[in-house]
């Protein structure tokens, strides 16, 4: 390369680089690749773009770019960890293994890689060989509390958070009140079940930052594993109205520049939409929300044909600019109280409700008209009126909203007291763990084959029966078999080739959708969203609140 072109790579290189600072990674990467395709052997510009789709979320581009310049330059331990965290991100533990074993051979006193190829061990299950590692650490290690904490990290990550404790109490001893290690020591005493510790840490912190809206969800948290239900979706809702809080227009120019503020899907887009526009029909009090809904449309029909249906995706900050300080936000909130007359349907025959719980083998029963009338229209009213549908990313259509992030109100509080009081053998020694609820895009599909981590679920349906194009579908698939009791959560989850059959053969219920049935069922059985076809339009929408009671059993 002459000393003018290789000056002209070097003014692109500053191009991309300045870009990149600018926020404008997907511009940044473009050019890269350019450079890339005019010099595929300049280690600079293979580097900066490997760290870049690293960074926009494709591992699997990144890798090879950041592997050629580790293979030319063995003592780069920053790209090196990069690499290994586009191995991790791929699954591909015995790359990284390798690639930090090679690295170590030549740099033996690299500590930060030798942490990394640590964490690569514990990620792989290679647990003893992991702690054979930490044990062989230089002694050095025990007066740095930086390396004190990422072990600590690291050990708790691997769901070692009895190991993880000393090591997050001896960097507080090294640096005394350094909040994230607090942070994660009251998380690992939560995980142990010592509760009265991290509740003294969580409290201690949130005097100096009652804003802190992580420590808000973790108390809460808390809360519920103590089961104080009220306390907790109390802090969950706190903790909501400070993350989603709608933003101001400084605000939205601040954060635009940050790509993962700007992940978004289509069909939260759409609902977001939808939903703005059902609350001027309502004629709900909204700042500016005719300038919104014009927005909105605007940037829909700008991404019409160019982004991707059923995936996340960036959008681009001039979108951004136009409707961030509403997406994913807390824009509306009209929450239903508590009923003096009760939320359950009084009608009901709980023991016989539990007699054919019992009697199904597997432990399933169906009730239809399980909540009054008027419980039902509140719980109607508040899932339309409030922009609590915060779960954007599900790739098949639907949106959700979690009790974590505040979905809940009296109402819910109220059902769950109710169901235990009035199937007290079924439910009456399991707390809430959990509760959601799912809206879904009429054009798109519902949730795969899975079971839940709990030990009884609670499902049920509030939109109108005219919404559901079909009566005989449109609910739940529930397999009579369970999934083996020593899978895990990852197990019973993401293995599609093997839940698939679970509700694919005879042996399964298939209960169809009607609004205000119930469907409880042994959390450890398969089941699926069944097909359904609804009509368009925001109330037409399918909605299912979940409950969670109790935890699985494991074999």
């Amino acid at each position: 390369m002459t000393t003018e072109s290789n000056r002209h790579s070097r003014g692109r290189i500053g191009e991309a680089i300045a870009l990149q600072q600018q926020g404008r990674h997907s511009e940044a990467a473009s050019l890269l690749r350019q450079l890339h395709q005019a010099a595929p052997e300049d280690l600079i510009v293979r580097r900066m773009l490997g760290a870049l789709e690293l960074e926009a979320g494709r591992p699997d581009v990144a890798a090879p770019h950041l592997a050629a310049v580790v293979a030319a330059r063995p003592e780069d331990g920053q790209t090196a960890a990069l690499l290994g965290s586009a191995y991790r991100t791929l699954g591909n533990d015995d790359a990284a293994i390798t690639m930090w074993r090679q690295h170590l051979s030549r740099s033996p006193g690299d500590i930060r890689a030798r942490l990394n190829f640590i964490e690569a061990l514990l990620h792989h299950g290679d647990v003893n060989e992991a702690h054979a590692e930490i044990g062989s650490l230089p002694p050095s290690i025990d007066s740095d509390p930086e390396a004190q904490l990422t072990l600590g990290l690291l050990l708790h990550t691997a769901e070692q958070p009895d190991v993880a404790v000393g090591y997050y109490q001896r960097s507080l001893e090294l640096r005394p009140g350094n909040p994230l290690v607090r942070r994660n020591l009251a998380a690992a005493l939560q995980q142990l079940g010592r509760l009265d510790e991290a509740e003294s840490i969580y409290t201690d912190m949130l005097k100096a930052d009652p804003q802190d809206a992580e420590l808000l969800r973790n108390l809460g948290t808390l809360y519920k594993d103590r089961d104080n239900l009220a306390g907790a979706l109390g802090l969950y809702g706190r903790a909501m109205r400070i993350r989603r809080r709608r933003l101001g227009r400084d605000e939205v120019a601040a954060l635009e520049r940050d790509p993962q503020m700007r992940l978004t899907t289509l069909h939260s887009l759409r609902l977001e939409l939808e939903q703005l526009e059902h609350l001027r029909e309502e004629g709900a009090s909204v700042a500016e929300l005719d300038r919104l809904i014009d927005d909105y449309g605007r940037v829909l029909a700008a991404l019409h044909e160019h982004a991707p249906e059923g995936r996340r995706f960036v959008l681009p900050q001039e979108h951004y600019g136009l409707i961030g300080e509403a997406m994913q936000r807390l824009v509306h909130h009209e929450p239903a109280a508590a009923r003096p007359d009760g939320v359950l349907n009084p009608d009901l025959d709980f023991d016989g409700i539990q007699e054919s719980y019992r009697d199904s083998g597997p432990g399933i029963v169906v009730v239809d008209e399980f909540l009054q009338p008027g419980a039902l229209q509140a719980l109607r009213h508040y899932l339309h009126h409030s922009t609590v549908w915060f779960g954007y990313g599900k790739a098949r259509g639907y949106c959700g909203s979690y009790m974590e992030d505040g979905f809940g109100c009296e109402l819910l509080l109220q059902l769950a007291s109710e169901l235990r009081e009035r199937l007290p053998e079924l439910l009456g020694p399991h707390h809430l763990n959990q509760m959601w609820a799912y809206i879904y895009d009429q054009q798109m599909e519902g949730i795969t084959a899975h079971a839940d981590p709990a030990a009884i679920n609670l499902n049920f349906w509030i939109t109108p029966d005219e919404a559901n194009l079909d009566p005989e579908s449109g609910g739940l698939i529930v397999s009579r078999r369970e999934a083996p009791r020593e899978w895990d959560f990852d197990d019973y989850n993401n293995r599609p080739e093997v839940l698939d059959p679970y509700v694919s053969g005879d042996d399964r219920v298939v209960v169809p959708h009607r609004c205000n049935r119930m469907v409880m069922f042994n959390s450890n059985l398969v089941h699926k969203t069944d097909d359904f076809s609804f009509r368009p339009g925001f109330t037409n929408r399918r909605i299912n609140v979940t409950m969670l009671f109790g935890w699985r059993n494991p074999g």
